[in-house]
């Protein structure tokens, strides 16, 4: 009788954590769905997919395109244009999604794990789904690092806390291949495996884990290269540049308006804080999340979904203190999740982008599919609307003058580039020199003003090699001649 009881619980246990997958999926999917209706969101993803574009050519990450990124995301999107035939960005939202909504599983698992209670499971996975859809369009629908990144970063916590040494390493190490932020989930990771049967073997094989998948992909793409691109070429992005009043400004004001986008999460969190029920990794992960927040002092929306797991596991735990007032918590829950749904239906200036398709049309005219361009400034969404190659492996200039965003483009300067790209970009225009650059400083764009074309050593190369056949939008387009 106990046998066939047991069976019959694990069976059902089975049947209910598929529903629950189930649900979770069509669930993030709908919150998702003007993801899978908009043809673009910001400029990231026109980066990942110019990068995927080069790598579905035959190219290879830090060598014939780059970033300053790890390189597991760049590839995903590379994998779904490869599937799908076409390089619509919109499949690979999709794939997104469906990351977040195995995240909101694993998070589920690891709530009714601690607190035995289904219903606890179910209100950990709905309140990562609101508050990764709770933030601004450009944030919350875009195919980005982040939203990868949390499904092996919360895979990580969820495996040191059953004492799976090794498959924590391993999850921490994917995460840290999709964003290196992930690092500072290492914190919940040792503590778990620290305070449990493992101890401090667990956490040394975790280490070594973690190390080993990391260094075998360094490796896999040339270790100088991968190290710089991930690494040492950093320092310059992570330096605050301007006022830092500005910064710290900005940095408030997108913290409240997130935390006025998520206050029933964040609510919940206080309860659960108050009645004393929240377990210390919890808060080392949040913590860990915050400092990649910080961070650079850039305060992007898309960074703060790093705390949504943490948040979600610590709100489950104020959920007894809400009994007589749920009807009110759940419209508190629902209602900002539905308003930011609408408005990501028709966000205001195309969607925050810099208009694209007329300058990008003309491209597309003006070479053939076979021929390579050069986009001076901050404009990757012209390689990948007009299909065409970059001559270099720079997606944007930016590598080279410094220029970003949430930084006032008068205070950068190239030194806080990639160390070497001007090198590297006087290498590449020599192997394989653009059959037509698009010159942005004159349009504008981006802060492009500040970096002039005309001020750099590509500039006599233009003058002796290429000729004026376009301005469209204010942007010049220079014909190779010779």
């Amino acid at each position: 009788m106990s046998t066939r009881s047991g069976v019959d619980s694990t069976v059902g246990d089975r049947r209910w954590a598929l529903r629950l997958g189930l649900g979770f999926a069509a669930v993030a999917l709908l919150l998702h769905l003007p993801g899978l209706v908009g043809p673009l969101f910001n400029s990231d993803e026109a980066s990942l997919a110019t990068m995927a574009m080069e790598i579905e050519r035959g190219g290879t990450l830090y060598h014939e395109t780059a970033d300053r990124k790890p390189p597991v995301v760049p590839y995903i999107y590379a994998l779904v244009f490869t599937v799908t035939g076409e390089r619509d960005i919109r499949p690979v939202r999709a794939v997104g999604a469906l990351a977040l909504a195995g995240t909101a599983l694993l998070l589920a698992f690891e709530a009714k794990r601690r607190t035995g209670g289904r219903a606890a499971a179910v209100a950990a996975g709905v309140f990562f789904l609101a508050g990764t859809a709770a933030n601004f369009p450009a944030d919350s629908q875009a195919a980005g690092f982040e939203v990868f990144m949390l499904l092996p970063m919360t895979a990580a916590v969820v495996a040191a806390g059953r004492g799976k040494s090794v498959l924590a390493g391993l999850c921490l190490a994917v995460a840290c291949l999709c964003k290196q932020t992930a690092v500072m989930t290492a914190l919940p990771v040792a503590f778990l495996l620290l305070r449990g049967t493992p101890g401090w073997r667990g956490v040394a094989r975790a280490g070594l884990a973690t190390a080993g998948l990391v260094v075998a992909t360094a490796f896999a793409f040339g270790p100088r290269s991968f190290l710089l691109w991930t690494v040492t070429g950093n320092g310059g992005y992570l330096s605050l540049r301007g006022s830092l009043l500005a910064s710290t400004v900005r940095g408030v004001g997108m913290t409240f308006a997130l935390i006025g986008l998520n206050a029933i999460l964040v609510w919940c969190c206080v309860l659960a804080r108050r009645r004393g029920k929240v377990d210390t990794d919890l808060w080392l992960w949040l913590a860990g999340g915050a400092v990649a927040v910080v961070a650079g002092f850039r305060f992007f929306g898309h960074y703060y979904l790093q705390l949504i797991p943490p948040l979600a596991l610590i709100a489950v735990s104020g959920l007894p203190a809400l009994t007589g007032v749920w009807r009110r918590a759940v419209a508190g829950l629902v209602a900002p999740v539905l308003a930011m749904w609408v408005f990501s239906f028709f966000p205001p200036n195309a969607r925050g982008i810099i208009p694209y398709r007329t300058v990008a049309d003309r491209v597309r005219t003006l070479t053939t599919p076979s021929e390579r361009i050069f986009v001076w400034g901050e404009y990757p969404e012209i390689y990948w609307a007009a299909d065409r190659e970059p001559a270099t492996r720079f997606i944007h200039t930016g590598f080279l003058t410094g220029n970003s965003g949430a930084r006032d483009a008068g205070q950068v300067r190239p030194s806080d580039g990639v160390p070497g790209a001007w090198a590297f970009l006087a290498a590449d225009f020599a192997a394989t020199p653009p059959d037509l650059i698009v010159d942005t400083s004159s349009a504008s764009i981006r802060k492009s003003d500040h970096h002039r074309l005309e001020k750099t050593f590509l500039w006599e190369e233009v003058v002796r090699s290429y000729r004026l056949v376009d301005v469209v939008d204010g942007v010049r387009l220079y014909r190779r001649a010779v």
